[in-house]
C-alpha cells in the first residue's frame, strides 16, 4: 500500500501537516516563557524525571555559554547528567514504534519521504556545525587542545525542535488521518515542546532553553541564505551566515563578565580578597555534603575578557592564588 491508495482528502492533509509543523518548528516569534516552562515540565514528567531548574536564554550559543561557565569552574553537579537519546526514545521513538506496527510498510516509506524537510535538516546541521567549531576554539584557547568528547556530550543533551518537524508531521497524519487517536496525548507533549521552545539542553538538574531565532532568511530554492545579512539571527546578536545553504563561518565572541556575574550570584559566591585584576571568590552551594570551592577570577583590564580558574582552599589571598595560577600557566 502506497500513498497512491490514499483518498484525495487524505493526500490533502499531507501538505497541511507539513506546513503546520514547519511553521511552528522554524518559528521566529519570541517564546512565551511560561508556556516553554510548562512544555519542559511535561517532558520531564513523561520521562519520569524530577522537575529541573529551567533557564531561558536568547540563543543556542548563550546556552553553551551557561553550560561552559559551569563546567569551567567544575560545577557539573548543578547540571547533572545529560538527558540523552536513551531517555528521549521513551517519548519520540516509542511513538514511532507504536505506529510502525500499525501502518503498512510500503505506506510508511512513502509517507516518510513525503514528510521529509530539507530546510529543517539544513538549519540544524549548519547551526550545530558552527557551534562545534566555535566552541572547539574556546576549548583550545583555554586548555591548549580541542575536546570533541566534551562538545559531543553537551550536544547529547540537546533536543532541537526543527529536527522533529518531519517526524511529528508524519505522526499527526497517522493519528488524525489514519485514526490512531490513542497516541494523541504523546504527540501533544511533543507539539507543545516544538511550538514553545527553541533548542533545549536537558540535564537531570537543569534545563536550558534557547529562544527562537528572530530571523531566518532563505533563497528561492529554500536554502538558508543571506546577502550581506545573516541567514539566521538571534536576539543576543548571535548569528549564522550562509550562502545558498553553505555555511560562512564567524568565530565565536568572548565570554563576558555579565555571564560570570550571574553564575557566581547563582552559586552564592562571596569575594574573599582582591588584588589588581584578580579576585578570590568562594562559593557555597546549598545541599548536603556539598563542599565549598574557591576560584580566581581574572579580568583583562584592556579587553574586559574574563578568565576563571579553580584554586585550592588553602589560599587566603588573591595574590597567592594569582602567583600559583601564573606559575602553572608558565
Amino acid at each position: 500500500m502506497s500513498a497512491d491508495y490514499l483518498t484525495p482528502e487524505q493526500r490533502g492533509f499531507i501538505s497541511r501537516y507539513r506546513e503546520k509543523w514547519q511553521h511552528i518548528g522554524l518559528s521566529t516569534e519570541r517564546i512565551n516563557e511560561q508556556h516553554a516552562t510548562d512544555a519542559v515540565r511535561a517532558i520531564y514528567t513523561a520521562l519520569e524525571l524530577t522537575e529541573p531548574e529551567i533557564i531561558i536564554v536568547d540563543s543556542p550559543n548563550a546556552a553553551f555559554e551557561y553550560i561552559w561557565n559551569l563546567l569551567k569552574v567544575d560545577s557539573q553537579a548543578m547540571l547533572g547528567d545529560p538527558i540523552d537519546s536513551s531517555y528521549w526514545s521513551r517519548l519520540y521513538s516509542n511513538l514511532h514504534s507504536y505506529l510502525l506496527v500499525r501502518v503498512p510498510v510500503d505506506l510508511q516509506k512513502n509517507l516518510h519521504s513525503l514528510f521529509d524537510n530539507h530546510l529543517a535538516k539544513e538549519y540544524s546541521k549548519l547551526l550545530q556545525e558552527q557551534l562545534e567549531i566555535q566552541w572547539g576554539d574556546v576549548l583550545e584557547e583555554h586548555f591548549g587542545k580541542r575536546d570533541r568528547n566534551l562538545i559531543k556530550n553537551i550536544f547529547s543533551s540537546c533536543r532541537k525542535p526543527e529536527t522533529l518537524i518531519a517526524g511529528c508531521s508524519y505522526f499527526e497524519f497517522c493519528i488524525h488521518t489514519l485514526k490512531y487517536y490513542q497516541f494523541e496525548s504523546k504527540l501533544l507533549i511533543l507539539e507543545e515542546f516544538v511550538k514553545n521552545c527553541g533548542w533545549a539542553f536537558f540535564f537531570k538538574n537543569t534545563a536550558i532553553i534557547s529562544n527562537h531565532a528572530t530571523t531566518i532568511n532563505i533563497d528561492s530554492n529554500n536554502h538558508l541564505h543571506g546577502e550581506d545579512i545573516p541567514a539566521v539571527a538571534f536576539a543576543d546578536r548571535y548569528s549564522l551566515n550562509a550562502h545558498h545553504g553553505k555555511i560562512t563561518l564567524q568565530r565565536n565572541r568572548k565570554l563576558d563578565d555579565i555571564a560570570w556575574a550571574k553564575l557566581f550570584e547563582k552559586m552564592n559566591a562571596v569575594e574573599i580578597d582582591s588584588w589588581e585584576e584578580y579576585k578570590l571568590l568562594r562559593t557555597v552551594q546549598e545541599g548536603i555534603n556539598v563542599q565549598p570551592k574557591q576560584f580566581l577570577k581574572v579580568t583583562n583590564p584592556n579587553t574586559g575578557e574574563v578568565q576563571v580558574f579553580g584554586v585550592s582552599m588553602r589560599f587566603a589571598s588573591a595574590i597567592e592564588a594569582a602567583r600559583w595560577v601564573n606559575q602553572r600557566k608558565t
